[in-house]
């Protein structure tokens, strides 16, 4: 009886046994139909925003050391250190994890696309995940490798993840950082083409023609290829740019109290917007978007009132700027309310959940001030005079001449990253250098002629792109590309 029984238990646990092995252990989904491949995709944008990061390190940020508002994260950040801390939603550790997640759903869903035979039907699938997972990657190096230039050959890269992962802590290669971009342009090249606007409702959660074509922009942009962002960058703007620039001025009359501006930034509907996600994050309530949180390190009056928003340049004083700049008594901050705050209960009685952050990834005026960069870079003056002149018709009431946006730049001062202050003849003590937005250019791939119609221009394309995007982590970009060196400054206001 004993041995029947117990041989009786070994069957049943056997077949337990087979049960459990033909589980799949994660709890993923198969990939067995068309519908669940395109579902798949939703997965292929990170649930994390590297905005924190990219405008810590860039120097749109300044130390207000006499504000005790602020906590260990953001200044490990703001001081270049490693953070131990790998539970927030804006680490460093958050953004590598996520994007090689997301890139993970990329490559799980070409993998079931190619086994089905690469169908037709689903050859515009196949290029989102081959677009996503190119510019995943492209986030990844932002943060993690040394800027494209001409060492890139010889420099560290990343592992580029092409395959699913099938085995447990599988050895990855590096490459160099001219691999990785090599990588970048293969994906985004295969898949770019074949973008779709069928077949997602939601376009602007994904990548649609415009949005594929406006990153496809920023990293040739990246790359030096300036033909293809110019290319890249018309097929966004089509034949008459200022259809789809953003209405600037009837930012005017909204409300600056409440949260009517980032909804309007982030609307799906405007054509200006072209990519938008909103990742669980708190950059809405550290950064440019809150009175009081995180005070110490923020958007100084300093950087306010010489580099950025109230500065001046070739359109007169901020006045003239369609987008008001919010400020008040109590806060040492200056901004543009654009960044979204948005809470997810996921317990409403205790009032829990998870903070999240709008976002607009891609913008038609940022890719118009790329393509005008791009024109300045292969010297063609007229046309990027043109493209600089719409823009800054449209997000101001002013129309500077080219010469007269020549003779500003050519006679700014280069940047100073303190105030000095002098007595006069009379006694008074008078500021003598400043901080100003036109910083020394030190390209690693870019060749300029310095002291030039081309560096003068470039300085006011820099100078509206800060402007523009403040608050959005894409100065890091511009940093990056351009050599530009970041100051640590502590202010007193």
């Amino acid at each position: 009886i004993i041995i029947s029984l117990i041989f009786a238990t070994f069957l049943i646990s056997f077949s337990s046994c087979d049960d459990f092995l033909d589980t799949l252990p994660d709890n993923r989904a198969e990939l067995d139909s068309e519908d669940k491949i395109i579902k798949l995709l939703t997965s292929a944008y990170p649930n994390c925003s590297n905005v924190m990061l990219s405008e810590y390190w860039s120097d749109n940020i300044d130390n207000h050391d006499w504000n005790l508002n602020y906590n260990n994260f953001m200044d490990d950040l703001w001081h270049l250190k490693d953070q131990p801390n790998k539970e927030g939603n804006d680490t460093h550790f958050r953004s590598w994890e996520r994007c090689y997640q997301a890139i993970a759903s990329c490559n799980e869903a070409i993998q079931a696309i190619e086994e089905m035979g690469n169908p037709s039907s689903l050859k515009s699938a196949k290029a989102e995940a081959l677009v996503a997972r190119a510019w995943n990657h492209f986030e990844l190096a932002t943060l993690f490798t040394l800027p494209y230039g001409n060492s890139s050959s010889g420099d560290m890269g990343l592992p580029y993840m092409t395959k699913p992962e099938t085995t447990v802590r599988p050895d990855y290669t590096r490459g160099t950082v001219e691999e990785f971009y090599q990588k970048i342009e293969a994906d985004l090249e295969a898949g770019l083409p074949y973008i779709d606007d069928a077949l997602h409702i939601q376009l602007k959660f994904h990548f649609n023609f415009k949005a594929a074509n406006a990153f496809a922009t920023k990293f040739y942009m990246t790359i030096g290829k300036f033909d293809k962002a110019i290319e890249c960058a018309t097929k966004v703007l089509g034949n008459n740019p200022a259809q789809v620039l953003r209405n600037w001025k009837a930012t005017l009359a909204m409300d600056m109290n409440n949260s009517e501006q980032p909804d309007a930034y982030l609307d799906k509907s405007n054509p200006a917007t072209l990519l938008v996600s909103y990742p669980i994050s708190g950059w809405s309530t550290r950064g440019p978007n809150n009175y009081s949180t995180g005070n110490k390190f923020s958007h100084s009056m300093l950087l306010g009132k010489y580099e950025t928003l109230q500065s001046r340049g070739p359109w007169g004083n901020h006045s003239n700027i369609y987008v008001r700049t919010w400020w008040n008594s109590n806060t040492n901050k200056l901004f543009h309310k654009k960044i979204g705050y948005y809470f997810e209960y996921t317990d409403p009685i205790a009032r829990t959940g998870f903070q999240h952050t709008g976002y607009a990834h891609f913008t038609t005026d940022e890719v118009l001030l790329y393509r005008a960069e791009a024109y300045i870079l292969t010297k063609q003056y007229s046309k990027a005079y043109e493209d600089l002149t719409m823009f800054i018709t449209n997000y101001t009431n002013s129309q500077p001449t080219f010469e007269s946006i020549i003779s500003f730049y050519e006679k700014l001062p280069y940047h100073h990253y303190m105030e000095i202050f002098v007595k006069n003849d009379h006694g008074i003590e008078e500021l003598d250098k400043y901080p100003t937005p036109k910083k020394k250019l030190h390209p690693p791939l870019y060749q300029i002629e310095y002291n030039s119609e081309q560096e003068w221009l470039l300085h006011y394309v820099l100078h509206l792109r800060r402007i523009l995007l403040l608050g959005e982590g894409q100065r890091w970009h511009d940093v990056r590309r351009y050599g530009i060196t970041v100051d640590r400054r502590l202010v007193d206001r």
